[in-house]
């Protein structure tokens, strides 16, 4: 560093013994504090504690003093930081906080807190700026952030996991129990034919339609376990089957709108929509009281929009905050972390006036679209 010596050495004995008795103290306050602390003049160092020399991994104050403010900084943001500072002054004459990146005499790198307020110093004016380090609050932040990624990965992966054992069990279902009850009823069918007796006939019959209701059953049990048309024919297919079987059950009024007919994505992009589809359509079962649902799929070249939109009674979104969490609000906020997972976001529009909107935005890559 190159030491300038336009301003007054304040660490000489002389000039402290110059200073007033106010300023003196001032001085001890700021050497005891535990951030570090320098003031500067138009942009040059007058003043800098001990907890500053020892956060920069310098031998003294003499270091810093008659330095730029700007060396402080990491070098690649030095106008950015100076540009913080001049907006921190004008925008209020009270003490308040950015991030910032701290280069040491040795090179490394530490993010710092810092904050900035205009002074008099020796009367003339001043800037005083205050940094704490906070390397070890990012630490835990970025722990954090990797622990909350893993939950998005293990929630994805959980899933696909149930996704590939509701196909296996739905294969068994159709293949195993639907064959042998189908069977079972071309037997029945059989002896139903080849017999005269009317009290046999009878049983028979009565036989013939629990087998017929079973497979029925079974069939409906295959297809909620895993729908065969959203592996064989696609997204777009599954969708529509699902908003059809959700206005058999619901008798609600229902629209589908779609700009592409089919669509290829990840075996995970695809279930991942499907499901969570599937419980936004669940939760309007239970909660809104809704009598018109509109479904629309919008493909682009770079993303793939579900937005599901009823006239229901509508909530208050904060119960989504973690604050404001109620039992209940769960499945939205799975729905938002496996969004998340695929790197899309879950858009919720709503109100205790009514009507609710939320939008699944994945990005996707349709070549040629």
């Amino acid at each position: 560093m190159v030491k300038r010596n336009s301003f007054i050495d304040l660490q000489n004995p002389k000039t402290r013994r110059a200073l007033t008795e106010g300023e003196e103290n001032y001085h001890k306050i700021i050497e005891l504090a535990r951030e570090g602390v320098a003031i500067h003049v138009e942009g040059i160092i007058v003043y800098a504690n001990q907890k500053l020399v020892e956060m920069m991994a310098l031998n003294s104050a003499e270091d810093l003093i008659g330095e730029a403010v700007a060396s402080l900084v990491q070098e690649a943001r030095r106008e950015i930081s100076r540009e913080l500072e001049l907006t921190m002054l004008a925008e209020s004459e009270e003490l308040f906080s950015v991030e910032d990146v701290y280069e040491r005499q040795d090179g490394r790198l530490i993010p710092v807190e810092v904050s900035a307020i205009a002074i008099q110093y020796q009367a003339a004016p001043a800037v005083q700026i205050i940094a704490r380090d906070i390397s070890e609050r990012k630490k835990v932040e970025a722990e954090i952030w990797e622990y909350q990624e893993m939950l998005k990965r293990l929630s994805a992966d959980l899933i696909l996991a149930e996704e590939a054992q509701r196909r296996d069990l739905a294969i068994v279902l159709h293949d195993h129990l639907g064959q042998s009850l189908a069977m079972a009823k071309i037997k029945l069918a059989g002896v139903l034919n080849s017999t005269e007796d009317p009290d046999l006939r009878e049983k028979l019959k009565a036989i013939e339609k629990d087998v017929s209701d079973a497979v029925k059953q079974t069939r409906s049990i295959t297809y909620e376990l895993s729908p065969p048309v959203l592996h064989e024919l696609g997204l777009i297919e599954a969708l529509e089957w699902r908003l059809d079987k959700f206005t058999d059950e619901t008798g609600v009024i229902t629209s589908y709108d779609h700009n592409v007919d089919t669509i290829e994505l990840r075996n995970e992009q695809e279930v991942i929509l499907f499901r969570s589809v599937d419980e936004v359509l669940k939760n309007i079962i239970k909660h809104a009281e809704a009598s018109i649902v509109l479904l629309t799929a919008q493909a682009t070249k770079y993303s793939f929009m579900i937005k599901i939109q009823d006239n229901g009674k509508g909530f208050d979104t904060d119960i989504l905050k973690p604050q404001g969490r109620k039992a209940g609000s769960f499945g939205l906020f799975s729905i938002k972390e496996r969004i998340e997972y695929l790197g899309g976001v879950l858009d919720i529009q709503s109100g205790s006036n009514g009507g609710t909107v939320i939008t699944l935005i994945a990005p996707v890559s349709l070549e040629g679209f």
